[in-house]
């Protein structure tokens, strides 16, 4: 199953250390450009941990 993300998901799964959880689910999955620069962009300027995910998902 092909999942799309927005940034919600991404953000609150990156916090709780889960998002890997989303490879396990779905066999693909797109993020679109504005939510990456939106979740991974921006929160790496911002410096904040969970835009540093140690999933393939990054």
């Amino acid at each position: 199953m092909i999942a799309v993300s927005n940034a919600s998901p991404l953000i609150f799964l990156a916090k709780i250390g889960k998002i890997h959880l989303l490879e396990k689910i779905f066999e693909k999955i797109l993020i679109p450009e504005k939510v990456y620069n939106e979740v991974v962009v921006k929160g790496k300027e911002k410096r904040f941990a969970d835009a540093y995910p140690t999933s393939s998902l990054s």
